[in-house]
């Protein structure tokens, strides 16, 4: 089905059930604003945001159609067509992460003896953790827009900031082999109580069947508190890498899909032969 006709019959619906665009929204957790476009027929929304308002509704998905069909392709503008994206970025900076945290565990325990220009590309290494960790975090500013959830805005820009300062500290750290246990514990409290503020935003938008956010806001809370306490700073960094994978698939189920079915329909490609 395509628009604005769904858009029509998703409102004859919503009306059929007695039911307001806030209290629409109440149930599938979408920007009321996003409801609005969708009804007055301005974007084509993606089938995951249908399914939910379907569910929300309490209709059968047979009754639009096939959600995977080309009408479905995504609600994604030109201008941020890089978020279909999203899901590799955070991919590559969760490699460079984990190389970043073995390089920072084998500094703080005193090794020494490094190659020749190691402090050049411990630089390097920082700003590449920091670029990939901000685009990926981009895509989370967005998706705070669509849900048009404040908490998740906020402390993911706050992440960003305290990050880039962090990093920077490091590299400064290292070039002047200055004393690090105090900004450690420092660091250990600011970077928990933002990842506890930023899974709690994950909580608090999650439906009942929406299993993944349950599950990232989860690990994002125990990466929080672990983090806070110091003590558990070390074991914390499982949960964060927990943490952050459960961030790149909900960021590829938000995104990603419709960046796949684009690329394979671009090159004429059938995905389930591929």
């Amino acid at each position: 089905m395509k628009q604005p006709q769904l858009g029509h019959m998703i409102q004859v619906w919503r009306k059929g059930k007695g039911m307001t665009q806030e209290e629409l929204v109440e149930r599938c957790n979408i920007n009321v604003r996003t409801i609005q476009r969708i009804e007055a027929g301005e974007v084509t929304p993606r089938p995951y945001t249908v399914k939910a308002i379907l569910e929300a509704l309490e209709v059968d998905p047979s009754e639009v159609g096939n959600l995977h069909s080309e009408d479905m392709e995504g609600e994604l503008p030109i201008e941020t067509s890089w978020l279909r994206y999203a899901y590799a970025v955070g991919i590559g900076y969760l490699i460079l992460a984990i190389l970043e945290s073995g390089v920072d565990i084998r500094l703080f325990m005193g090794e020494s003896g490094f190659w020749d220009g190691f402090a050049l590309w411990y630089a390097l290494l920082k700003m590449g953790v920091l670029i990939f960790f901000a685009f990926f975090m981009a895509a989370f500013f967005k998706l705070a827009d669509r849900w048009n959830d404040r908490l998740m805005k906020v402390t993911t820009f706050l992440l960003v900031c305290s990050t880039g300062v962090f990093m920077l500290e490091d590299a400064l750290t290292y070039w002047l082999e200055t004393e690090v246990v105090s900004g450690l514990i420092l660091r250990s409290l600011v970077t928990g109580l933002l990842y506890l503020l930023f899974a709690i935003s994950f909580i608090q938008r999650a439906r009942p069947n929406d299993v993944l956010c349950v599950i990232t806001g989860s690990l994002g809370v125990l990466t929080g508190i672990s983090f806070m306490t110091v003590v558990f700073a070390l074991p914390g960094l499982l949960f964060l890498t927990l943490f952050e994978v459960a961030l790149i698939v909900l960021v590829y189920r938000e995104f990603g899909g419709s960046g796949i079915v684009h690329w394979h329909r671009k090159n004429k490609i059938d995905p389930q032969v591929s």
